[in-house]
């Protein structure tokens, strides 16, 4: 057998070799997409739970106020918000697993590349020896014609052979690449799941709270509840604890009210579910934290608290240039301007927390609104403004329960039909959330 044709077996050998290793990892993934099936059923079965006391809170809504109706309306919103919760820790296990998942993925992924690069390196080398040898030399070597021919056939064949490495490492790569993106959409999916954990917890103390207060008011007596639903008509400190991250931003409860009503009767959305809207976005945001941008051209930010530096903090294209040129237009130093942290691309500004990019589709139609020019998302009245057109284009100017949450899920997820438990329980949070907001104004 002529030296070419070993060299050719040896690779081929080694490819076989080498793709038998990936039988576990595929194994694995397959068992990981099994654990995961499993939960997300786990989780639509708590949605179809989580559903069940949405039925009974909305029949409350349409009945005459009284203690017995409202203490079983808020152990219904307790017990919804226990099953979101429960929901939601399965939505961080299935996150983490497919964390787990991807970076097995990523690790496959660069094995493959490690052995393309093998293969491609031998196959350079047999090319080269090959290019040493003139066509004399090896017509001299070979006993006949048919060797001769054979030999060249060889020569042609590790050529092709080399065109196949180099596609399937090409390919290799773009898929490493796309598993590496996912792997960061992952983990920001998994810091909003951990935020909004947080947040759902602090709703579910406050409801508790709220019941046991009104059960110690009341002492069980009708005509006590009735003197604290007249007394609670239009209660701005009822309210001012309702918004408490909103108000975070150096606004009073009285500005909130007065800018939340104007641009949702603007907008043609409900005051309460505006407010609501931007409470829980501004608790997103507090959670999220405060950063500045250190780094002009890779959007890297660095959060106010702790120092933390974020790698991916402003999207360096679709988003920095655009902050960028905001900030000029406002006389704003840029170094010195908060945007929000984030996992993955963060760069949300001001109360409404849009980023840049989304920004500029409103910036016309709030200082049409306003008048003021450049609109600025850092001003309250701004954001309430470009929040509440947002809203209202994205369905909540139908003031339906199903149209707000539409709404509310394109402002968090970016689809109005996401299922996620994540989605559903961030739109589910903001209308209990109005309900609240709603009695007190």
């Amino acid at each position: 057998m002529s030296r070419s044709r070993k060299f050719l077996w040896i690779i081929i050998i080694s490819a076989l070799l080498a793709g038998s290793f990936s039988v576990p990892i595929t194994r694995a993934i397959a068992d990981t997409a099994s654990e995961i099936s499993e939960r997300t059923a786990q989780i639509q079965e708590l949605q179809r739970q989580i559903d069940q006391y949405q039925q009974q809170i909305n029949s409350y809504h349409g009945q005459a106020q009284t203690l017995q109706g409202e203490i079983s309306n808020l152990t219904a919103q307790i017990n919804q918000i226990n099953l979101e919760l429960r929901s939601l820790a399965l939505s961080i296990s299935n996150t983490n697993l497919q964390i787990n998942d991807t970076q097995a993925k990523i690790a496959e992924a660069e094995r493959k590349i490690g052995k393309g690069q093998e293969s491609l390196g031998q196959y350079l080398r047999i090319i080269y020896q090959n290019d040493q040898e003139s066509l004399t030399s090896i017509l001299i070597k070979n006993d006949t014609l048919s060797d001769f021919f054979n030999e060249l056939n060889s020569v042609k064949t590790i050529q092709d052979e080399l065109k196949v490495a180099i596609n399937n490492l090409t390919e290799f790569k773009t898929d490493l690449e796309q598993k590496k993106q996912d792997l960061e959409d992952r983990k920001t999916e998994l810091a909003r799941q951990q935020t909004l954990t947080t947040i759902e917890k602090r709703s579910a103390d406050q409801i508790k709270a709220k019941k046991d207060r009104l059960l110690k008011d009341t002492r069980g007596q009708e005509s006590r509840y009735q003197e604290l639903v007249k007394k609670n008509q239009r209660d701005i400190e009822a309210i001012r604890a309702q918004i408490s991250y909103l108000l975070q931003y150096g606004i009073s409860a009285e500005e909130a009210v007065k800018y939340g009503q104007l641009a949702a009767i603007g907008a043609g959305i409900r005051p309460a579910f505006l407010l609501a809207e931007l409470e829980q976005e501004s608790a997103l945001g507090a959670n999220v934290g405060k950063c500045y941008i250190v780094n002009m051209t890779s959007g890297a930010t660095r959060r106010v608290t702790n120092g933390q530096i974020y790698t991916k903090g402003i999207h360096p294209t679709r988003d920095l240039p655009l902050f960028l040129s905001i900030t000029a237009e406002l006389s704003k130093d840029p170094f010195q301007t908060p945007i929000s942290c984030g996992q993955g691309w963060g760069g949300a500004m001001g109360a409404a927390q849009f980023i840049p990019s989304t920004w500029m589709g409103y910036r016309d139609e709030v200082s049409r609104i306003t008048g003021r020019r450049p609109a600025n998302p850092w001003n309250m009245e701004d954001a309430f403004v470009a929040a509440a057109s947002k809203l209202a284009r994205d369905g909540a100017s139908s003031q339906t329960r199903a149209g707000e949450i539409a709404a509310s899920k394109r402002y968090y997820c970016g689809s109005a039909n996401s299922t996620s438990s994540a989605c559903v329980n961030y739109a589910n949070s903001v209308q209990r959330l109005a309900a609240e907001i709603e009695k007190n104004l």
